[in-house]
């Protein structure tokens, strides 16, 4: 099948879990020490409720699986799933979802770490607000600082300036919600999939993560399927994460990149978008994608001319 499963304690938690209210799902990819981090910050500062942690690890090479059950092997509420392959970042994520068995279900990023509170905080606000599906934390730079963390829904003017990376010059301010204060809580199109907590019974209605997606836009197609089904988004900054970002994505060359966005914003547009949308998207996409791998093989000649010879 891809996967072998096997849970840390010896014991299938998730199959014997009776009353779990929160299930976290983590997605690894060579991201070792920033996963047992992230782990860490769960143990640090658990909620006062009963939770667990599934960890699906995408055919890691520096020993991530290994490293878990030698650091972390004796904690009965964590999980790994260990993949034979990369099965992308939608179809880990509902495989673990499969997996799980809390009222709750918490998508968090490896290169994340949670502060004080903040799985306790995210929780309750869910329950305390029963029209609102999803809602997501204030996101926060290893400095301190506001990641900027929610945006309105992609059009596709500002899909195709970010992705040529021309946002630079004119950025499209309403889509990036340049005026968003991150001091308040507020409804919002979609938050960051690197922290998104959301509710079993919405999941069991309308499905988790589309697997047409293998990396980017799956959070973004799933906060719109939550609001076209008539349930609020909500940011609440009560609740605060860490995020390092782009951990595992950056190993990929620029092309590579480049090349799975462009998938996945097309296939995006397909869904939700209009046929002349579809059509000026296949049409720019493969221009940037060449221009990108142009931009590969300058780097990598570049490289080559630098290397001392002989």
């Amino acid at each position: 099948s891809g996967e072998g499963r096997f849970s840390l304690s010896g014991v299938d938690f998730s199959q014997t879990a009776k009353g779990m209210k929160l299930s976290i799902l983590i997605v690894s990819w060579n991201t070792r020490d920033l996963l047992i981090k992230c782990i860490n910050s769960i143990l640090r500062y658990p909620p006062s409720f009963d939770y667990e942690i599934i960890v699906v690890d995408n055919h890691s090479r520096d020993g991530s699986v290994e490293a878990l059950v030698s650091l972390l092997g004796h904690n009965k509420r964590l999980q790994v799933i260990p993949s034979l392959r990369n099965l992308g970042f939608a179809k880990a994520n509902n495989l673990a979802q499969k997996n799980s068995s809390g009222e709750f279900v918490l998508l968090l990023n490896p290169d994340t770490e949670v502060r004080p509170q903040a799985l306790q905080n995210l929780v309750e606000y869910l329950e305390g607000h029963p029209g609102v599906g999803i809602v997501g934390p204030k996101i926060l730079n290893p400095d301190g600082t506001v990641q900027p963390s929610v945006r309105r829904f992609p059009d596709i003017w500002s899909s195709l300036l970010v992705f040529s990376g021309l946002h630079r010059l004119w950025k499209p301010r309403w889509y990036l919600m340049e005026e968003f204060s991150y001091d308040q809580g507020a409804e919002v199109d979609q938050v960051m999939g690197a922290a998104l907590l959301t509710r079993r019974p919405l999941i069991a209605q309308l499905g988790f993560l589309d697997e047409k997606f293998w990396l980017w836009y799956e959070e973004v197609d799933f906060c719109k399927r939550v609001k076209e089904a008539g349930y609020q988004i909500k940011f609440y900054p009560k609740a605060e994460v860490m995020h390092l970002g782009a951990q595992s994505f950056s190993q990929l060359d620029v092309y590579e990149r480049k090349r799975t966005v462009a998938k996945s914003l097309v296939y995006y547009f397909r869904k939700n978008g209009s046929f002349w949308q579809v059509a000026v998207i296949s049409i720019c996409l493969p221009l940037v994608l060449a221009a990108a791998k142009f931009l590969d093989f300058l780097q990598k000649l570049f490289r080559f001319h630098l290397k001392p010879h002989g």
